[in-house]
């Protein structure tokens, strides 16, 4: 109950929800990223699949709740991600 309403306070601001994700501890993620998802919060979505702390991203799982925007948010979150680590540094 307390974590439930965490994530929607959290997600509430989405400015704030983006910059928390630095403190977010990482058992935090993967509920955060269900609610996310579940409610339609893009661009917390894109920054939480380029934050994601494990080294699979369950994405599979959410294939059941048939939201083809949201898994396109997501998968274009990746993209972001893998663009930035093929960059030159």
């Amino acid at each position: 109950m307390l974590l439930e309403l965490a994530g929607c306070i959290l997600l509430s601001d989405k400015s704030r929800s983006i910059l928390d994700l630095e403190d977010l501890p990482i058992e935090l993620f993967p509920p955060f990223f269900v609610e996310a998802f579940s409610r339609g919060h893009t661009e917390v979505l894109k920054k939480m699949v380029q934050a994601w702390p494990f080294t699979c991203l369950p994405l599979g799982a959410l294939m059941r709740k048939p939201q083809l925007d949201m898994l396109r948010v997501a998968l274009d979150g990746l993209d972001m991600l893998l663009a930035l680590q093929d960059r030159p540094r």
